[in-house]
């Protein structure tokens, strides 16, 4: 903010008052405080801030499933806002539109980092995250036998937040697209290839390439 020359100056004072002086006074606190005045406004919660950061590493969802309320919950999301706490079925529920979602599993101690795709999430083409009708696909894995549904592939998709693995399984109705890369395009992921994708891009982080490439 530049101020007037000092007629125009004392015109505005006289009709003003007190909000020139308020911004006057605001201007010279701007141009003498320093970064490193900055950083000395935290010293004094230093400890305080420190102890809030340790108490997000616990656990405090521990217990029964949000969700369900009949199993134990040993999940939580980084992503997701809010303190949350879920058993497995029930966190890849309430994230199977969240796929690049971080996870975490809770091993009496601390937290341990884990993907969506190794708790048995699959991300479903063509009918809005549910099954293809085509084949009779459980959305989870099975616990005993570990088997994914029919022709699942694993594909990384690069997202803005990080890169993920994801298990695909793709749509098989005689009305959608077979190719599996148009299908891809459907989902709003870009293919890295337009025979055999195994690498796709979301949309986000092309705009974010986008704009790191215009600086």
């Amino acid at each position: 903010m530049e101020f007037p020359d000092s007629g125009t100056y004392d015109a505005y004072r006289e009709t003003f008052g007190d909000f020139v002086l308020e911004a006057e006074a605001t201007q010279h606190a701007r141009k003498t405080k320093t970064q490193n005045s900055f950083i000395a406004d935290y010293l004094a919660y230093q400890d305080l801030y420190l102890d809030i950061i340790l108490e997000s590493e616990q656990f405090v969802c521990e217990g029964m499933c949000e969700s369900c309320q009949d199993a134990e919950a040993t999940f939580s999301c980084v992503t997701c806002t809010g303190d949350h706490g879920w058993c497995r079925p029930c966190m890849i529920k309430s994230h199977q539109s969240l796929p690049f979602h971080k996870i975490q599993l809770w091993i009496g101690k601390c937290f341990k980092d884990v993907t969506l795709a190794d708790l048995g999430f699959v991300w479903y083409l063509g009918h809005g995250g549910e099954p293809c009708p085509r084949y009779g696909a459980s959305l989870l894995y099975d616990g005993d036998i570990k088997a994914l549904p029919h022709d699942t592939s694993s594909v990384t998709i690069v997202h803005s937040s990080g890169v993920f693995i994801h298990n695909v399984a793709w749509c098989h109705c005689q009305s959608s697209v077979p190719i599996q890369h148009l299908q891809l395009l459907r989902a709003g992921l870009f293919p890295a290839s337009s025979t055999w994708p195994k690498t796709a891009f979301t949309f986000e982080v092309l705009d974010h390439f986008l704009i790191d490439s215009l600086e």
